[in-house]
């Protein structure tokens, strides 16, 4: 309600704006990208970065880089893993939202049927950092023995 000011002028409001928390905003930019990575849809997943958007991980194993950034690089690297994939899915998911409103915690466990008929599965922590309500940071941590097996089928160790 606007209160009664002889000196200004003063605008009635007809819609009203209900903010949303971080954790609201970023879990929602989490699921949705998630589900694009997993469907395979790259373009759509890659929407929800920063164009500078970096993903690192702690332990570099083989030839694959301890960091991409940039949209050609992370789309060069999620295409490779979706394409080696038949499917992908994640459970156990908790999203902890830190006091950080652009940091937040996954922890998830992802179970990927692969194209040459195995199987990945691994548990992952992730630190996810976002910018405007995109993704612009993912550090990820993973089990070092599944990757190093991903990567050896993969022709990547």
């Amino acid at each position: 309600m606007c209160a009664d000011r002889r000196d200004a002028t003063v605008l009635v409001m007809t819609t009203t704006n209900t903010p949303i928390t971080a954790l609201e905003r970023n879990q929602a930019v989490w699921n949705q990208a998630a589900a694009a990575l997993y469907a395979g849809h790259i373009d759509e997943y890659l929407a929800y970065w920063q164009p500078d958007g970096r993903y690192e991980v702690a332990y570099p194993i083989g030839d694959m880089p301890s960091a991409v950034e940039g949209h050609a690089a992370l789309e060069q690297l999620f295409r490779a893993f979706a394409a080696a994939a038949n499917s992908i899915a994640v459970h156990d998911v908790r999203f902890h939202q830190t006091d950080d409103p652009d940091v937040a915690f996954v922890e998830e466990r992802m179970v990927a049927e692969l194209s040459d008929g195995g199987r990945y599965q691994n548990r992952l922590v992730i630190r996810a950092t976002f910018r405007d309500g995109l993704i612009a940071e993912l550090f990820e941590y993973y089990g070092e023995r599944a990757h190093t097996e991903l990567l050896d089928r993969l022709g990547l160790a």
